[in-house]
């Protein structure tokens, strides 16, 4: 890695190398929510870490949903003429680069690590290497802890150091592919995770008390009493036949000892309802629907492809225009030039049950909206000759569809009728 080339934006000249040199000694504009506080404990006790909530059941589902389907959907690459029409891009260089961006990691891992960073840190950062020509040939992802972000005269910097991917230095924005969540400065992403620190802390805290509830055979705090007076050997033979039972027997109290619940049953404590309320919560936090993460509990079958629907507009499609913003101005040539368009195609996730498409077919093939091999394109069959062209509807246009010329018969035809005539 220390071998590749890194070329910054050539209109920074010495300005930028100015700003390197002197970055400790000029104003910094400070940073909130910065790095992932992972030293402060929730109230509940639990020291809520990228790690340690990734063991709440809740979390792993919401950043793994959140991880793998922006990582599954198909790019697009497109530009536009001056006359507006859209010109396919995928043998371009960019589609090319997003599909393989490094020599270690495939489309689908790299975007999986950028969207599972963004969603536990709040931001994710890969650097772009670019070649001579200021061309981007490889992203590779850096981690969020190895990198601090400055402000300088109007500039963000990035100053990187990765002893994993053997990356150490610093770096203009134009460098940067930076994918962050909401932003309280446009610098850098909060974490959800130092938001719902509460939150998750509460659900570890539970989930810790019900591992220790059952690993105790389900007994809960409780006291042993008696008025009367026990001389040591009493209190250690007591004791000794006490220990000898196990968590399923009666034990047999002598001595007038009489057992006092001191602790709260599970019931009491509302554990179960509890635990499902922070799952629901920690799904606000992330923006997912219950139901995407395993609580049915509110879902029917005559909502739950609405929610679906609902997911991809109001939770989803943000994250996806921000990355494509990003990949848009960041991946495009120095100069300026061929800005590519850059959209994840989000048709299969909107797709309807085989009635719906059906019906949607049937109103926009007919209208013309639709070629008829456009709409075996959606539905991933192969296109056939002849059905290319737009019908022509002519209720709509008020021009009769063109009729085929008829063909004159040859002259045999011709004879061979007056014979069948004659005849």
């Amino acid at each position: 890695m220390r071998n590749e080339k890194v070329v910054n934006r050539p209109s920074l000249g010495t300005a930028f190398k100015a700003a390197v040199r002197s970055f400790f000694n000029v104003y910094t504009m400070p940073i909130a929510d910065y790095k992932f506080m992972d030293t402060i404990k929730s109230e509940a006790g639990i020291s809520v870490t990228p790690d340690s909530a990734l063991k709440l059941s809740a979390v792993y589902a919401c950043v793994r949903i959140l991880s793998e389907i922006p990582a599954s959907l198909p790019i697009s690459v497109t530009s536009r003429d001056k006359s507006g029409k859209i010109i396919d891009l995928s043998d371009g260089p960019i589609y090319q680069l997003l599909h393989a961006p490094n020599g270690y990691m495939n489309n689908f891992t790299f975007t999986e690590l950028m969207n599972a960073n963004m969603q536990l840190s709040g931001n994710a950062v890969a650097l772009i290497i670019r070649n001579g020509n200021g061309y981007p040939i490889k992203l590779i992802p850096v981690s969020w802890n190895s990198t601090e972000v400055k402000l300088y005269k109007g500039d963000v910097y990035y100053i990187i150091d990765d002893r994993l991917v053997e990356i150490k230095g610093t770096f203009h924005s134009t460098d940067i592919i930076h994918y962050k969540m909401l932003s309280r400065n446009g610098i850098v992403g909060i974490a959800p995770l130092d938001k719902a620190r509460e939150a998750i802390g509460l659900g570890l805290a539970a989930e810790h008390y019900g591992a220790k509830f059952f690993g105790k055979g389900g007994n809960y705090k409780a006291v042993m009493e008696t008025d009367k007076q026990m001389d040591e050997p009493e209190w250690k033979k007591f004791y000794k036949r006490l220990q000898s039972y196990t968590d399923h027997d009666i034990p047999l109290l002598e001595y007038g000892v009489k057992y006092k619940d001191i602790g709260i049953s599970p019931e009491q404590a509302q554990f179960v309802s509890s635990r499902t309320f922070q799952l629901q919560d920690i799904a606000r936090f992330f923006n997912v629907p219950p139901h995407i993460i395993g609580d049915l509990s509110r879902a029917t079958f005559s909502n739950i492809e609405h929610q679906d629907i609902q997911f991809v507009k109001y939770s989803l499609r943000s994250i996806l225009k921000r990355q494509e913003v990003e990949l848009e101005t960041k991946l495009a040539p120095l100069d300026g030039t061929d800005k590519p368009d850059i959209k994840h195609v989000l048709d299969g996730l909107l797709r309807g049950d085989t009635k719906t498409r059906a019906d949607y077919y049937q109103k926009l093939v007919p209208l013309g909206v639709l070629t008829r091999n456009e709409a075996r394109a959606e539905e991933n069959r192969s296109p056939l000759p002849g059905l290319d062209e737009p019908l022509n509807p002519a209720n709509i246009t008020g021009k009769p569809a063109e009729e085929k010329p008829t063909e004159e018969p040859d002259e045999d035809m011709k004879l061979k009728t007056d014979d069948d005539a004659e005849v």
